[in-house]
């Protein structure tokens, strides 16, 4: 079986026209494919690994087109955020997309979406986080764009200023209304997508929230997730990443201390896991559950 040239290991992904000037034929090319030592991701271009998920294949596969289009075009959209390491909450990761640097239409070959270049916009392998972040929630959902704007803004990563400068470059698309709408909410302060999607929601049902809100218990000073403003009650996102480690059982006991130094204050709480932040419904009734149940 011949052994794939070291120096694709570089950039982890190869065409078929490199390996057949390395010496690897398309024969021996495609017993590799089939023990698994190359993994097809666009036509004509390999990767040198398996990808460990969705994200990393949509990581992979970019690069992957970054590199077949000679580099006359940028990693943008979900594709953009991904690069920049950013959430892709509700996006879908089968697509990839890459905006033109110079002149050319759109187009669809997939898993390939080509879109129109950005006038102005500086040449690079991927657009601005702003840009990246807008895009994201013009192709897909609002909510796409506000977990990472939340998480630039948090990371450093991109700045308010620079967001609604870039939001008029794109006024002229059907879909840039909500957007705009939904990025006045970004705040630096939300510390992950289940928190911006929780926010959100929250803010949505007419509560107005403050984010990482200061407590002083028994225990030291701790963080809330969220206040409901004029309230005692906390709110907190539980999110498997947690939880994750070695350490996940005495992770999920300091949690527990933790809720338990809230509540020896007379602070209420109200937890949410994933699977509920899209029930609108779930989350108004456990608010007002836990408040009406207080009050009485």
């Amino acid at each position: 079986m011949p052994a794939m040239p070291s120096e694709f290991a570089l950039r982890e992904v190869f065409s078929a026209a490199q390996a057949c000037r390395a010496g690897v034929t398309s024969d021996a090319l495609a017993r590799l494919v089939g023990t698994g030592d190359a993994y097809p991701l666009i036509r004509g271009w390999y990767a040198t690994r398996p990808p460990q998920d969705q994200t990393d294949w949509n990581r992979l596969a970019t690069r992957a087109a970054f590199l077949r289009m000679g580099r006359r075009a940028m990693a943008s959209h979900t594709s953009g955020l991904i690069w920049h390491g950013l959430p892709t909450v509700y996006a879908g990761l089968a697509r990839v997309h890459l905006t033109r640097i110079g002149p050319g239409s759109s187009r669809i070959r997939p898993p390939v979406k080509l879109h129109a270049a950005i006038p102005g916009l500086e040449a690079s392998d991927r657009v601005p986080v702003a840009h990246a972040v807008i895009q994201s929630g013009l192709e897909y959902q609002p909510l796409t764009a506000l977990a990472a704007a939340d998480a630039a803004l948090h990371t450093g990563r991109t700045s308010l200023g620079e967001l609604t400068a870039a939001l008029p470059i794109f006024a002229g698309h059907t879909n840039v209304g909500p957007v705009r709408a939904i990025l006045a909410e970004a705040d630096a302060r939300i510390e992950s997508p289940g928190e911006s999607i929780l926010g959100h929601r929250v803010r949505s049902l007419g509560w107005e929230v403050e984010p990482q809100f200061r407590v002083e218990t028994d225990s030291g000073c701790r963080f809330a997730d969220f206040r409901v403003r004029g309230t005692r009650l906390l709110l907190e996102f539980d999110g498997a990443i947690k939880y994750r480690g070695d350490d996940g059982p005495g992770a999920v006991f300091r949690e527990k201390r933790r809720e338990d130094s809230f509540r020896r204050r007379q602070w209420l709480m109200a937890r949410f896991v994933w699977s509920e932040l899209d029930s609108i419904h779930l989350i108004d009734r456990r608010i007002r559950t836990v408040l009406q149940d207080d009050a009485a």
